[in-house]
């Protein structure tokens, strides 16, 4: 796109953005069968933190139907009200699955238990990173719902695509409040690692220029896994359940019965939970810290008596765990679970992981040894990148994986600043 396009753009969203509080931006996306689609923002409203950080959302409406809208999240320092500070470079953070961008990058607006800066968007934006985080339409739909018929075509390149529109969304925002329309990182959590490496599997096939991606931050997982690794044989064996499911006519999983745990943890901890030596709280964390996905994946780390119950938790708060535990969104689609089944169980599957050795961006891999940890690097290698930094956040000897650092922990952990943020920092501040 010539400079001068891109002046006029830039001109034309400024003016655009002036209004936006009492108006809607509109603008077009390349949708999935190459042509336009109306894209816009129906609201926005600003929020401060603490200090000079403040949280803008913007509500932005990606198709006709009634939930089709995404969540755009920016956490940035600010001189004045509406003027951010000049950072260093910018990022967009995706979330697992089922998770919200507030449930796990910025816990302290869904719990009271951490300080309002013990947060990886704010400790990341206390040091200029302008942070952007994308909630998927899936968890925005409201609980209460009943008719998911609207959910059937929501699979793993529905999120890739709004992910595009997310990312060119905020470099233009970028833009227009002085930042630049240059590239951003993107981050990918959990499921949100199957949509960041399709991301930039798919912008291989497209010119440099018209590219949203400058550096790729896999975190605790990866679109493949080597063949011998159990969660991909766990995965391949989900495919006929779910599919089943779907062909029943059920297009949606339902959460909701985490929420009912964590609101009886909360209202009456020590109550009889209906499993057999557990009390509500122990129960609730049990679910966090109890092995998964084979040999040692789990959410948090926990500490365990006799018996096996879940006396409390190591690195996280429980009170914290329970509060993460009961916002995550009641649902996600079944169609997106087939496609990250098929994705993880077969070696090819187009469009999402057929053009990675085409893949040089810079890339940082964390991971935390309860979780994924070195297993989440194998599609780190699958690439063709010469810039590759890897983390592992490991407290326990090797033969503790089901007792060490758990996935959750990479962000909810009171330790998890100092033990991964603090890298993540480090490697956006070396690749502005």
């Amino acid at each position: 796109m010539s400079s001068f396009i891109r002046s006029i753009l830039a001109l034309m969203f400024i003016a655009a953005l002036t209004v936006t509080a009492v108006g809607q931006i509109h603008w077009s996306a390349p949708g999935t069968n190459g042509l336009l689609r109306d894209v816009y923002i129906y609201h926005m409203d600003r929020t401060v933190l603490g200090e000079d950080i403040v949280h803008y959302r913007f509500n932005v409406v990606v198709g006709s139907g009634k939930y089709d809208r995404i969540q755009l999240h920016r956490i940035v320092r600010e001189r004045h009200p509406w003027q951010p500070v000049h950072t260093t470079t910018g990022l967009l953070m995706l979330p697992g699955g089922p998770n919200s961008v507030e449930m796990i990058f910025m816990e302290p607006l869904i719990s009271s238990v951490p300080a309002w800066d013990q947060s990886i968007t704010v400790f990341l934006a206390k040091s200029n990173i302008d942070v952007w985080a994308m909630d998927y339409r899936w968890a925005l739909v409201p609980p209460g719902t009943t008719d998911f018929r609207f959910m059937k075509t929501w699979g793993l390149q529905r999120d890739v695509d709004d992910t595009k529109i997310a990312l060119s969304l905020a470099r233009m925002i970028r833009g227009a409040t002085g930042q630049g329309f240059g590239q951003l990182n993107l981050f990918g959590f959990s499921y949100g690692t199957w949509v960041g490496y399709s991301v930039v599997n798919q912008e291989t096939q497209l010119p440099h220029a018209l590219r949203n991606v400058k550096g790729l931050i896999p975190v605790d997982a990866g679109i493949a896994f080597a063949a011998d690794e159990p969660f991909r044989k766990l995965m391949c064996d989900f495919i006929p359940q779910d599919q089943a499911l779907f062909d029943a006519g059920t297009y949606t999983y339902d959460n909701t019965g985490a929420k009912q745990l964590a609101d009886l943890a909360r209202s009456d901890p020590s109550g009889a939970s209906g499993v057999e030596g557990f009390n509500n709280s122990q129960l609730a964390m049990f679910v966090g810290a109890s092995v998964t996905y084979p040999p040692s994946w789990h959410f948090v780390a926990g500490v365990f008596n006799d018996d096996g119950v879940t006396t409390d938790l190591q690195y996280t708060n429980p009170l914290l765990w329970i509060d993460v535990l009961g916002a995550i969104p009641p649902y996600n689609p079944v169609r997106g679970g087939i496609d990250q089944d098929k994705v993880t169980c077969y070696d090819v599957v187009p469009p999402f992981n057929d053009h990675l050795k085409e893949v040089t961006l810079p890339i940082l891999y964390i991971g935390a040894a309860g979780g994924f940890g070195e297993r989440g690097f194998y599609a780190v290698t699958l690439t063709s990148s010469s810039d590759v930094t890897k983390h592992i956040v490991q407290l326990h000897p090797d033969a503790e994986p089901e007792l060490d650092f758990g996935h959750a922990d990479l962000f909810a952990a009171s330790n998890a600043a100092a033990l991964a943020w603090q890298p993540i920092l480090d490697w956006l501040s070396a690749h502005k």
